[in-house]
């Protein structure tokens, strides 16, 4: 009997001691439950974040209610929650990951640039770190989301270890029960703590629930925003090309056509400059609000960005399409009522019918292309692309091409065309007009490439060429003659056009008193003081100044007295009809007798006739120009041509 006793009591401290290591474990595994809220906390902190940038996002946009107490309130929060992701489980969870120790790194260095700048900030650099802030959006979430999942991962792995401790731990209770009721009384205490383990996780996993949800919530808005525009809540530009590509894909299999409508706001940057961005803006609001009837339809409008947009259709013909773009066109032109001032603005249009197209990057530019033409005939105006504007589009790219590379390829020339003296009939100087000779295109007028190169950016160096060839050719003549050379209204703005004829002046050795600069009257006269700046320069250093094409822009009497100009040149639309038309004589007598009051000496281009130069010599003319006197062409180096 003891030995059985013994044997009892042995057994029961085996198993008692046994059964201490096993409520040992169910202890250390419960202990492990309170620990993994990490994801629950660093949901806090997403969302804390997320309401920061919303606060100073609407500081920014000077939202009502929204000041930088708010924001200084959101910013504390931030930084007293931040330190949780530094130390502890959570710290270790950060640290394992190079790209979530660097998120939280920006994360701190933002917050500390936030708190030094947000009392003195201002809107512009509010918004570069808005920019920066919300490229941690993603990241932020990230890391909750990953957090997430570890955490439910242990809660899960640790819940399946203690439902395994409890049965052992039921079975060794119901074998030992009849052998000790201590030992029953210790196994109903443990039940219980069980109960209250349960209770805790099932509360534990109910946050994590609501943590998901809101994160859920999060994503939906975040993916909301990136497909809308901000300001007017239309779809965007990311959300136009994904419905192009849906459309053209939609129309392939049946050879449907897809239809792109690009319009382009006229006299928006008007209303900007004058009425100011935010009545801008409220104008766009406004247009948005007018066409927001085409939500009820299958077609949906975009803003592309600016004053940008564009509507996405499929299997209209033209007069659909036209139908459509007018519809628009009416709507928007109708007057908008911002604040206190009533605004007026139209559109043009451009359509793209797509016709087997499937390319949505080449139906956009066609599109485009179509509203370049529209835009090109003036306000209001609607244009379908058609394969000839592609042509002229390439046709120009190829002569813009071929103009870049002349001056390289020495393909310009500088022609002469002679100046005389009407009392003597002497040659008094000669004009230097550029001329290109390409090996394909031939002879180019100049009114073709002029504008062009003024477009592409190559006048100033034509000119500077021009001028340099002209002024080196010229100091090489035998007799001292005038040259004169045109300047492009490019070029008169221009800084360093000063530097530029001084530098050709000294390089070449040409008297400045030799050359004489002609300035288009229009581009004289355009309130542009720095052109007038830039002319007084070059009197000063001995060059003389004449003003071309006079008669055809709006000079007056005022405004020729502010400037002494050496030379008046009278347009040939005013000599090629004298002296038969009367009107044309006396303005040509008025031009005459008005430079002669101010001291200047007068120049008639065009003369093509004796008749005419007769007139001109009884006006009292003192040169002439045209090819009565001369053709351009190249000169020798005694100066003849």
């Amino acid at each position: 009997m003891n030995r059985i006793l013994t044997a009892i009591i042995l057994s029961l401290f085996i198993v008692t001691g046994y059964i201490t290591y096993l409520v040992h474990e169910r202890q250390s595994e419960l202990q492990k439950l309170t620990r993994y809220t990490d994801s629950w906390s660093v949901s806090q902190i997403v969302s804390e974040y997320m309401r920061l940038e919303a606060r100073l996002s609407a500081m920014g946009m000077g939202v009502e209610g929204s000041d930088r107490d708010e924001v200084r309130l959101r910013l504390e929060i931030m930084m007293s929650q931040i330190a949780l992701l530094q130390q502890g489980d959570l710290g270790k969870f950060i640290g394992k990951d190079a790209q979530r120790k660097a998120t939280v790194a920006r994360l701190v260095r933002i917050l500390n640039q936030l708190d030094r700048q947000l009392d003195t900030m201002t809107t512009a650099q509010l918004k570069p770190l808005l920019r920066e802030m919300s490229t941690l959006d993603g990241p932020m979430t990230s890391i909750a989301s990953t957090s997430l999942a570890q955490d439910i991962n242990i809660v899960n792995l640790t819940h399946d270890k203690i439902q395994n401790l409890y049965y052992i731990y039921s079975a060794i209770s119901i074998l030992l029960i009849t052998l000790c009721i201590t030992l029953g009384l210790l196994m109903l205490r443990q039940n219980n703590t069980l109960r209250r383990a349960h209770v805790r996780m099932k509360l534990l996993a109910n946050d994590l629930q609501t943590s998901k949800e809101k994160l859920q919530v999060q994503n939906r808005r975040l993916q909301y925003d990136a497909y809308h525009d901000s300001l007017t809540g239309m779809p965007n530009r990311l959300s136009f090309w994904q419905r192009l590509q849906e459309i053209v894909n939609q129309v392939r299999p049946y050879n449907g056509s897809a239809v792109v409508m690009l319009f382009d706001l006229d006299n928006f940057k008007d209303v900007n400059d004058t009425q100011g961005h935010d009545a801008g803006d409220k104008l766009l609001q406004d247009l948005a609000s007018r066409l927001s009837f085409f939500r009820k339809t299958s077609e949906t409008l975009y803003r592309l960005g600016g004053d940008e947009f564009a509507l996405v259709s499929h299997d209209l013909s033209e007069e659909m399409a036209l139908e459509r773009a007018n519809i628009i066109r009416e709507k928007i032109s109708q007057p908008y009522q911002i604040y206190d001032s009533l605004i007026h603005i139209g559109a043009c249009i451009g359509i793209v019918i797509s016709d087997g197209e499937s390319r949505t990057d080449y139906l956009y530019k066609c599109a485009d292309l179509a509203l370049y033409e529209a835009k090109k005939e003036g306000s209001g105006k609607v244009q379908i692309f058609r394969p000839d504007m592609l042509e002229r589009l390439q046709e120009n790219k190829s002569f813009e091409d071929d103009l870049l590379q002349a001056l390289d390829k020495g393909e310009f020339r500088v022609y002469y065309q002679p100046i005389a003296d009407t009392i003597n009939g002497e040659i008094y100087g000669y004009e230097a007009l550029v001329r290109w000779f390409h090996p394909l295109r031939g002879s180019v007028s100049p009114s073709e490439f002029i504008p062009v190169a003024e477009k592409i950016g190559l006048i100033n160096p034509l000119g500077e060429w021009v001028l340099r060839t002209a002024c080196r050719e010229a100091a090489s003549w035998s007799s001292p003659l005038k040259v004169s050379v045109n300047v492009s209204p490019i070029q008169l703005i221009n800084s360093s056009l000063t530097d530029t004829v001084i530098s050709i002046l000294k390089s070449t050795g040409l008297d400045p008193l030799r050359l004489d600069l002609e300035i288009t009257e229009s581009d004289v006269f355009n309130e542009n003081t720095r052109s007038l700046e830039i002319l007084s320069q070059l009197r000063e250093l001995g060059v003389q100044i004449s003003i071309d094409d006079f008669g055809t822009g709006y000079s007056s009497l005022s405004r020729l007295s502010y400037f002494p100009f050496d030379k008046i040149k009278i347009d040939r639309s005013f000599v090629i009809n004298i002296p038969g038309q009367k009107d044309d004589l006396d303005i040509v007598r008025l031009i005459i007798s008005m430079g002669k009051s101010l001291h200047m000496r007068i120049v008639a281009e065009g003369v093509e006739t004796e008749e005419q130069l007769k007139s001109l010599q009884k006006l009292g003319c003192d040169l002439v120009q045209g090819y009565l006197i001369g053709k351009p062409g190249p000169l020798n180096s005694s100066g003849n041509n």
